[in-house]
């Protein structure tokens, strides 16, 4: 198979197919045509001589990618500069050259506007809540004033101002808002005048020889304190580094971008990469929202290389289970097992439910992650080179050696413990060396996947044309008219038929999503269990009391009970607790609303309004529309998202939690937090799930509505078009005999590009 061979060939199927455009619907040939542009594009940028690997580093909010590459390419430096917030995170490509520059790309004005437009929104929702919650802070000192008078127990409260209102209840706000407020807050205290820059870019140009002396200028646009941070979309970075040469990485911003603009800007990178870098806490390695997110982000074909790795290594053994006083190598290799198992069970997971099977296939090969520490790395180097640690380093190697009484401070541990140096040998490297293979395999993939879609794109196109031109042979305006009308007819018999189908669909739909809703509030129960460890030591007292001769001195000792509860518990409960969820939700939503089952028997319904034991009867008249009008009906994916929850873990339980464990009587604390945060999650996702049968409501709604109608409509823009060859019936019957023999040479052509 030739890829330029395949694109030729394909261009010139396009050519002859708009001749068809007269004797058939032309929405086949339109797709034909349009996917024919896609694949020749795609192709073209693929076989390009001595085109470069294209990487993609995918991950979590502060999975640490930068610093990954930061540690991978450039020796642990702070080459690539951290935005301030993971709301005003862009992506960054980064590549070779001679002379390093970087290319900055703005905002349009178009995506200016959306970020306006949603900042306002924050603002008005916001206002909203602060209104109803002043209203319900009256009612309650009306009910107060009232249980005075009756000499009863009576309460307070006051109104808090708006300003601590907002910074309590801001994660209640969507992400889109609050990033597009973030962004448009930072813009103004940076007295941006954004027309000057909007649907721009800007060039920064370094010096020969010297890769980073451009970075402070470049800090500008993509730094925590950049001026120009807020209104940049993407820059692309080129740099005087060996490590860069024949390759392209994408470095992405988090997963599920809030700003709709970047993620589709994202997506559009990510299309053209070779191979991806997937990142995730090793503490709680890609969780379900995180992975279902990578799946529907990548191309389902074309990458041909996954690699897994599991990041901030140091903080994810600083986290693990206290009990038992383990060792730093236990921790250490507690800590990977626990990171490659719950990599395991994450991508089996999700797999249940994504319809990408080689994609899946190529993150499983890629199992189990590599765990590394850009941070331990960082150290070491700095050890190595007898320059004192920098404050995050040091901060890291304190933490390390007041937890584990054996860790060693030495550049051996450090370097060990950072992974990197394997990493950048055994996966890196090797992924640079196998360019070639990777870009042919890629190649030869999508060819063979795309082979298969055209011929049966073409068969479409076959069946339509056949069945036209017999339908040309057999009748004239009259009746063809007649044949319409009797369609017609037969459609309008089932009308009440299907129109009830369809609403029966709906309140079978809403009584399944509320028993839906009911198991997710059970599901909690299964949840609930922190481990609660009780430990004692034994304290030695002494007390002295007379003078002299007469002193007399007392000894007892004192057991000190202590019972420690981990964190992580918590941590863990939360995310099985979602993942189950998103289990119950996904794995059920089609096989439970039977959408299948009601396609086949609308189907069959509209199927049995025929005679089809009439001869004349071409069932692909009615086939052909029906598929179209059926395959509107669709189902809304459903996703949960862990980050708000986290957060509010943390907010609870700040000050309480040391080393990851929580004490004695805040162990209540902790239950009563993490109760109350699994029914938060319990009622958001119910609430989710109305929301979302509203939808399907709605949907099933209108296609008892219009179903019928969008059959009947297609049928009469093919009776259009068949009136006008009748005029002249032996120049269009020609014209399909024609047509007919091109489709078919088409498809012996591509038969043959598959051998």
């Amino acid at each position: 198979m030739n890829a330029n061979d395949l694109s030729m060939k394909l261009e010139k199927i396009s050519q002859m197919l708009e001749a068809g455009k007269e004797l058939i619907q032309e929405d086949v040939i339109f797709e034909f045509q349009t996917a024919t542009k896609d694949i020749s594009t795609k192709l073209e940028e693929i076989m390009k001589e001595g085109r470069k690997l294209k990487l993609g580093i995918v991950g979590e909010v502060k999975a640490g990618k930068s610093s990954f590459l930061n540690a991978m390419l450039f020796e642990g430096r702070d080459i690539l500069p951290k935005a301030p917030t993971p709301m005003t995170a862009a992506l960054t490509k980064i590549s070779y050259s001679d002379v390093p520059k970087a290319k900055i790309v703005f905002y349009s004005q178009n995506d200016w506007d959306i970020v306006i437009r949603n900042s306002l929104k924050y603002d008005e929702v916001m206002n909203d809540s602060y209104e109803k919650y002043c209203e319900s802070v009256r009612s309650a000192e009306k009910e107060s004033k009232k249980r005075r008078e009756e000499n009863r127990a009576a309460f307070t409260r006051k109104v808090i101002s708006f300003e601590d209102f907002v910074r309590k209840n801001n994660q209640n706000i969507s992400m889109e808002y609050r990033a597009c407020k973030e962004v448009l807050d930072m813009a103004e205290k940076n007295s941006l005048n954004t027309a000057e820059y909007l649907g721009k870019e800007s060039i920064i140009e370094g010096i020969s020889g010297d890769s980073y002396d451009y970075l402070d200028k470049l800090n500008e646009y993509v730094g925590a304190k950049g001026k120009y941070t807020p209104i940049v979309k993407y820059t692309e970075i080129q740099l005087n580094n060996k490590m860069l040469e024949g390759i392209e990485v994408i470095d992405t911003p988090g997963m599920n971008d809030p700003i709709l603009s970047r993620s589709r800007t994202t997506k559009r990178f990510l299309v053209e990469c070779d191979a991806v870098f997937l990142l995730g806490y090793c503490g709680q390695f890609l969780g379900a929202d995180e992975m279902g997110f990578i799946m529907s982000s990548l191309p389902n074909e074309g990458i041909n290389r996954a690699v897994l790795i599991g990041s901030k290594m140091d903080s994810a053994i600083l986290q693990y289970p206290a009990k038992n006083n383990p060792s730093f190598k236990k921790a250490y290799l507690g800590t990977k097992e626990n990171c490659e198992e719950q990599a395991r069970d994450n991508i089996n997971a999700c797999a249940v439910s994504v319809h990408s099977e080689k994609l899946i296939s190529q993150i499983k090969e890629s199992l189990p992650p590599q765990c590394i520490s850009s941070l331990a790395y960082s150290a070491a180097l700095q050890m190595k080179k007898g320059q004192p640690l920098g404050e995050m380093e040091q901060n890291m190697v304190n933490n390390l050696c007041r937890r584990f009484p054996d860790f060693t401070n030495d550049f051996d541990t450090l370097y060990g413990l950072s992974n990197i140096e394997d990493v950048r040998k055994n996966v890196f490297e090797v992924t640079k060396r196998d360019k070639q293979k990777i870009i042919n395999d890629r190649t030869k993939n999508i060819i063979a996947s795309q082979i298969v879609k055209f011929q049966s794109l073409l068969e479409d196109i076959t069946i339509q044309t056949k069945s036209n031109q017999s339908d040309l042979k057999k009748y004239d305006c009259e009746q063809l008219e007649e044949k319409l009308n009797s369609f017609k007819e037969n459609l309008d018999s089932i009308r009440v038929v299907v129109k009830n189908l369809f609403e029966k669909a709906a309140i079978e739909s809403r009584r399944i999503l509320d028993e839906m809703a009911v198991d997710i509030g059970v599901e909690i129960e299964n949840h609930l269990d922190i481990e609660v460890v009780r430990t004692s030591r034994t304290e030695h007292h002494s007390s002295t009391s007379g003078i002299l001769f007469w002193k007399k001195t007392e000894h007892w000792d004192e057991v000190i009970t202590t019972n420690i509860a981990e964190v992580s518990d918590v941590d863990e409960n939360m995310r099985k607790y979602i993942l189950n969820c998103q289990q119950i939700i996904n794995t059920n939503f089609r096989s439970l609303l039977k959408i299948e089952k009601l396609r086949d028997d609308v189907k069959q319904i509209v199927m049995r309004a025929f005679d089809q034991s009439d001869k004349d009867f071409d069932e692909n008249k009615i086939l052909i529309p029906l598929e179209n009008a059926l395959s509107r009906i669709t189902i809304p994916n459903f996703e949960i998202t862990r980050e708000p929850y986290e957060i509010m873990l943390d907010e609870a339980l700040g000050g309480i939690v040391s080393s990851g464990v929580v004490k004695n009587e805040n162990i209540h604390v902790l239950k009563q937090t993490q109760d109350r945060i699994l029914a938060k999650i319990s009622q958001d996702i119910i609430d989710k799930i109305k929301e979302q049968g509203v939808e399907i409501d709605h949907n099933l709604q209108k296609q008892a509505a219009v179903f019928v109608d969008n059959i009947t409509d297609q049928l009469e823009d093919n009776k259009k078009k068949l009136e006008i060859m009748i005029q002249d019936k032996q120049a269009s019957l020609y014209k399909f005999d024609v047509f007919l023999k091109e489709v078919l040479n088409a498809k012996k052509i591509l038969r043959e590009l598959e051998v």
